[in-house]
Order: structure tokens, then C-alpha cells, then sequence
């Protein structure tokens, strides 16, 4: 990979290891933390600078102070790392009634907000086409959502993102209903997960 993201994880909550099918590759996902932001923030820039013309809504940014909030609030992030490399990550997000904000634009949300998990900034290096980095991450993030007792999963997608909306699809995170972020116009489609405790 001709850009990458070092990260030591020789201290970190190692959640999975494996190896890469098809690859003599190993890969661990980790649990990323507040002391991680500016590897994280260095990881987003990567992901934007991929992005093709048209393509701004399909990864949207976020500043240091979002994370650091994100983090404070008990939220949490997952990294997956190979060669002590980060080439996937996502923010999980759990709400709770001192911070009821799940970050879902335009959905009926289940309730209580305690049962909520929702993952964010999906992304991906973009040299690691074919490790199948997002569906590791979204494995992950619901293996997370079980374990704290989180039992409805929820994402939502940019509609013309496709490989996006059809990776959750294909892991189980069905399309339930559609969405406006009246912000900047875009169709979402909100997706749903009833995950068995």
C-alpha cells in the first residue's frame, strides 16, 4: 500500500484475529480509543482524498472536537490492522439518556435509546479492495452491539453509495426504510438489525 496509517497495537483491546482469505496475510480489529483520534483523523484524510468527483456524500468528515465527543460520551471504534497498518476503521455509537444522540438522520427510532447501537464512517484503505475490510467491520461492530447488550443495530447509507447499502444487505443490516438529510439533500436508506442476545 503506497499511503498507510501506522498504528502500534501492542497495548490495545485486541477484539478478533485472523487471516485475510485468499491472503497470507494476518489481520487483527481493535478496539481504538480517545488516545487514537489523531491516527484516526489521519486515516479519514486518507479516505477522502479516494473519493471520486460526486462521491463527497458517500464518507462524510468529522473534526477532532466530534471525536474526542464521540469518546467522552462512552462511544466507542473499532480499527482493522494488519502489519501494523490501519486499514479499516468505524465509530460505534451508543446512546444513552445523558447523550441520547444516535447520529441517524431521518428514522423512527426503536426505543429505549440504551438498546441502540449505530456505526458511522465506515471506511476502508483504498488499496485494500478484496480483504473485505467493511464486512469485517460491520461483523465486529455487531459482536460489540451484542456484548453490550445493544439489540437493535442501525446504519444508514447514501443511496447511491452502492457498494455501501449492499454490504450492510448482504450482512444482515436490511433496508427498512428510506431517508432526507435535509442538510445537503441526500436520499438515505436507513438499515435495521434485530441482533439476538
Amino acid at each position: 500500500m503506497n499511503k498507510t496509517v501506522n498504528i502500534d497495537i501492542q497495548n490495545k483491546d485486541i477484539l478478533e484475529k485472523g487471516q485475510f482469505e485468499n491472503q497470507k496475510l494476518d489481520f487483527q480489529i481493535v478496539a481504538l480509543t480517545s488516545d487514537d483520534i489523531q491516527t484516526m483523523l489521519i486515516f479519514q484524510a486518507l479516505i477522502l482524498d479516494a473519493l471520486e468527483p460526486g462521491e463527497e456524500g458517500y464518507f462524510l468528515e468529522k473534526d477532532e472536537s466530534f471525536f474526542k465527543k464521540h469518546f467522552n460520551s462512552g462511544s466507542k471504534a473499532i480499527g482493522v490492522v494488519t502489519n501494523g497498518h490501519l486499514i479499516g476503521q468505524a465509530l460505534i455509537v451508543h446512546p444513552n439518556a445523558q447523550n441520547p444522540k444516535t447520529g441517524m438522520t431521518d428514522m423512527d427510532l426503536p426505543e429505549p435509546v440504551e438498546s441502540i447501537s449505530v456505526i458511522q464512517g465506515v471506511g476502508a484503505h483504498p488499496e485494500s479492495r478484496g480483504l473485505k475490510v467493511g464486512d469485517k467491520l460491520i461483523k465486529a461492530w455487531l459482536d460489540v452491539a451484542a456484548n453490550d447488550n445493544r439489540h437493535n443495530a442501525l446504519a444508514e447509507t447514501d443511496q447511491h453509495n452502492h457498494y455501501s447499502w449492499q454490504l450492510f444487505v448482504k450482512n444482515g443490516v436490511d433496508i427498512v426504510s428510506e431517508g432526507l438529510d435535509q442538510s445537503d439533500g441526500t436520499k438515505l436508506y436507513n438499515h435495521h438489525k434485530v441482533l439476538k442476545l
